[in-house]
Order: C-alpha cells, then structure tokens, then sequence
C-alpha cells in the first residue's frame, strides 16, 4: 500500500518539471503571437500611410503639371487673340469670349458674348481697324515691369487671371456724308486713327475643358498721335463713352 502510493507520488513528481516547461512554452508563444501581430499592424499601417503618402504627392505633381499646361494654352490663347485683332478676324475674336463674357473698352462695358462683346468688335472695332498690331509711341514705352506677362491658375484648374501689355492702333470713322470721305471708307481710309498702349487684364473660365474669355479690359496708359516710324509723337486725349446701346448703336451696354 504504501509502495503504491510512493510509486503515484514520484510519477506525479517527475511529471511535473515537464508540464511546467509546456506551460511557459505555450505563454511564451501567446506573447510572441500577440508581438508579432502587433509588429504585422504596425507595419501595414506604415505601409498604407506610404501609399497615401505617396498617391497624394503624385496627385500634387499632376495638378502642378496640369497647371503649367493650363498656363500655357492661355498663353496661346492670347496669342491667337492678338492674331486675329491684327488681321481683322473680328468673328473668330468673338468666338473666344464665354457666353457670359464681358469687355472694358474706353469707358464702357461691353456684355453678353452674342450682343455687346459681338458688337464692340463687330460693329465697333471693325469701323476702325481697330486692333492691328502697332510698335510703341515714343516716349510711351511701358517699363520692364508693367511688360511682363502674368499668368495665375486657380488650383481647381476652372479659372484663371492674366495681364499681357498691348500695343495697338485704334481708331474710328470720320463722320461725314461727303462722298469723298464715303469713297475713302471703301479704301481703309477716312478714319481718325491713334496709337494706344498699356495693360490688358484677362480673366477666363473653362467650358467642356476649352478656356475662354470671361472679362477683358484695357487699362490704357498712353494715347498718342502717331505714325510708326518717326522719333516723335503727340499726346492726345480720348473721349471716354458718354452713352450707351442702343442710344449709340455700337457703344456700350453699360459706362464704367
């Protein structure tokens, strides 16, 4: 009897060390498992925050780039603006402005693409050749400053500003019933023309991804009786609109 209890107690005994041994095994196991999903986590959160990371520098550097390309088709955009002035393509000027677009010109406001943009350019512009490209009066040259383009995109990319220096002549019909002047008037002639410069001040909005005129002005800083060529010139003073459509037919809708 007592041989057999002995024999339970020492098999208990030598079990035990063993039993032990698994139980620190498996708590182990437990607290390195639990480490190493920790560390997995951690890492695919470093991971992910990478990848964002990552997505939104490269969505920057597309605006960015989007930007620059915007910049530069308002660049060519103005460019064909002045193209079509100096040849007298007054229709395709008009097709650059918005259906809401506006224009200040000598005091006036010019609105609404189909009515008061088409005519100031149409019935306007086109009775004085208006537009055609001229070399600066003497004496009337815009600085360093006031020559350099300008060009801002909104960071949404649906509008933009910019400023561009002109350099133009202007002018407007001799009013008369004389045949002579009349005569004249077939040839080119029978105009009052003068030289204007300053800054043209651009703003344009995006219609079906094609930018577009929304509001152009002249801010005239020289006018001058000139003929290209000669060192002199003289300084003259415009009239601004004192009237408006349709009281005057090709003046503008609205005085500034």
């Amino acid at each position: 009897m007592n041989r057999k209890k002995l024999t339970s107690e020492s098999q208990n005994s030598a079990k035990q060390p063993g039993a032990d041994r698994r139980s620190f095994i498996k708590k182990t196991g437990a607290v390195a498992a639990a480490a190493f999903a920790t560390a997995v986590a951690g890492v695919s959160k470093t991971t992910a925050d990478k990848v964002d990371s990552s997505k939104e520098q490269m969505d920057r550097l597309s605006n960015q780039l989007g930007i620059l390309e915007d910049a530069d088709a308002i660049r060519k955009m103005h460019q064909a603006y002045e193209f079509h002035l100096d040849e007298g393509d007054y229709e395709e000027v008009v097709a650059l402005f918005a259906q809401d677009g506006e224009a200040y010109f000598n005091g006036g406001i010019f609105q609404g693409k189909e009515k008061g943009v088409r005519r100031l350019y149409l019935d306007n512009f086109s009775q004085g050749l208006t537009g055609k490209k001229m070399e600066p009066a003497p004496e009337f040259k815009l600085n360093l400053e006031q020559q350099r383009e300008q060009i801002e995109v909104a960071p949404d990319r649906k509008s933009a500003k910019a400023r561009f220096h002109f350099s133009m002549q202007v002018g407007t019909p001799i009013i008369s019933d004389s045949q002579l002047i009349q005569m004249a008037r077939l040839q080119g002639e029978g105009i009052v023309k003068w030289w204007e410069g300053g800054i043209c001040e651009v703003s344009y909005v995006k219609e079906r991804d094609i930018w577009k005129i929304r509001r152009l002005e002249y801010r005239v800083t020289g006018q001058a009786q000139y003929t290209p060529g000669r060192s002199y010139s003289k300084p003259i003073v415009v009239p601004a609109f004192s009237n408006t459509y349709p009281e005057n037919p090709t003046g503008p809708d609205k005085l500034a």
